[in-house]
C-alpha cells in the first residue's frame, strides 16, 4: 500500500512541476522562427512535458475507480472537496483578470457584466479549464466504476484500444486522412481515468530501458514533429501538443509505468509535502508565474527552469499560508 501511495505521489509532484514548466515556456512558442534557439528550447520542454495533465486524470482513475460506494455519497464527498476551491479560485482569477487587463474608465458596466458571466461559465484563466473538466469526470466516476468492476480484462483492453483509436479519428487535424466514424462515446478524458485504473491495478514486467526509450522516442517525435509542422505552416502549430493525442497518451502511460516501477519507497519529506499541496499549487501558479517570470534577468535557457522553480516554491508557500487561515484552508486547494 505504501508503494502505491508513494508512486502516485511522485507522479502528482512530477505533473505539477511540468504544468508550471509548460506555462513558463509557452510564451516563446507563438513567434515561430526556425533559427530561434529560444523557440527550439521551449518546444523541446513542452514536447517532453505533454503527459502532465493526462497524468492528473490517470491518478484520479487509479485512486477512485477501484472503490465501491453509494453514488450519492460519492457526489456529496466530491462536491464538498471540489466546490470550495472551484468557487474560490474562479473568483480570484476573475478579480485578477479585471485588475490586470481592464481599464474601467473606458469599459462600460454592461460589458463588465458580460465578461464576468463569460469568464464564470468558461474559466477566467486558461489553466482553470482543468476544474471544469474534472467536474464532468467526477460525475461519470460512479458509472465508470460499474464498467470496470464488471468488465473482464479483455473487455477493458478492447475499450482502451477503441479509445486510442478515437484519439486519432476524432482529432480535427487528421480529418483529411481518417474515416468519418463517430467515436464520440469513446473519446475524451474519461479514457485516461480507465487507463490509470488499469495500469495501477495490473502488475507489469516491462523493462525499464524500454520505457525510457519509449518516453525519449515520443518526446523527440513531439519535438521534431512540432517543428516540422510549424515550419510547413509558416507559424507555430501545436497539433502534437494535444493532451488528447495518441502520442501523448502513450507518453503518459509510459511515464506512469516507469514511475510505478522505480518509486518503491516513501517519498522524501519535501516531495511528500509538495504532493499534499499540489492541487493548490496548480490553481495559484499562474498568478505567481506572471510576476516571477519577468523579474528573472537571464537568458531563456536559465530563465525558464528558474521561473519554474521559483514559481513552484512561491506557490507552495502561498498555499501553505492560506491553509493556516480559518475557512480559507477549505477552499485553497
Amino acid at each position: 500500500m505504501q508503494q502505491s501511495i508513494s508512486y502516485i505521489g511522485a507522479l502528482r509532484v512530477l505533473a505539477t512541476i511540468l504544468v508550471i514548466l509548460i506555462h513558463a515556456s509557452t510564451g516563446y512558442l507563438n513567434n515561430f522562427h526556425p533559427a530561434s534557439t529560444d523557440w527550439h528550447f521551449a518546444n523541446a520542454l513542452n514536447s517532453f512535458s505533454r503527459f502532465s495533465v493526462p497524468l492528473f486524470v490517470m491518478i484520479s482513475g487509479a485512486l477512485l475507480l477501484n472503490k465501491q460506494e453509494d453514488i450519492v455519497v460519492f457526489y456529496q464527498k466530491r462536491v464538498s472537496r471540489i466546490l470550495g476551491p472551484f468557487a474560490f479560485w474562479v473568483f480570484v482569477y476573475l478579480v485578477y483578470y479585471f485588475y490586470r487587463y481592464t481599464n474601467f474608465d473606458v469599459l462600460p458596466l454592461s460589458r463588465v457584466a458580460e465578461i464576468s458571466i463569460d469568464k464564470l461559465l468558461h474559466g477566467p484563466s486558461a489553466h482553470l479549464w482543468f476544474l471544469y473538466m474534472i467536474v464532468g469526470l467526477y460525475l461519470a466516476v460512479p458509472f465508470l466504476r460499474i464498467l470496470v468492476t464488471y468488465s473482464q480484462e479483455r473487455a477493458l483492453l478492447i475499450l482502451l484500444l477503441v479509445w486510442s483509436l478515437s484519439l486519432v479519428i476524432m482529432e480535427k487535424s487528421y480529418y483529411a486522412y481518417v474515416p468519418k466514424i463517430d467515436l464520440t462515446f469513446f473519446s475524451g478524458y474519461a479514457g485516461y481515468m480507465i487507463l490509470g485504473y488499469y495500469l495501477a491495478k495490473k502488475a507489469w514486467h516491462i523493462p525499464t530501458l524500454f520505457l525510457v526509450f519509449l518516453i525519449a522516442a515520443i518526446g523527440l517525435l513531439n519535438t521534431w514533429g512540432t517543428f516540422y509542422i510549424s515550419e510547413s505552416n509558416n507559424g507555430f502549430s501545436p497539433t502534437l501538443y494535444n493532451y488528447l493525442g495518441l502520442n501523448n497518451a502513450i507518453l503518459a502511460a509510459a511515464v506512469f509505468l516507469l514511475v510505478k516501477k522505480l518509486v518503491t519507497c516513501p517519498l522524501p519529506f519535501a516531495f511528500a509535502y509538495l504532493d499534499r499541496l499540489s492541487f493548490g499549487i496548480y490553481l495559484v501558479h499562474i498568478i505567481v508565474l506572471n510576476y516571477v517570470h519577468p523579474l528573472i534577468p537571464f537568458d531563456t535557457f536559465l530563465k525558464i527552469p528558474l521561473a519554474t522553480l521559483l514559481t513552484l516554491l512561491a506557490s507552495s508557500a502561498i498555499i501553505f499560508l492560506l491553509r493556516k487561515i480559518p475557512y480559507v484552508a477549505y477552499v485553497s486547494g
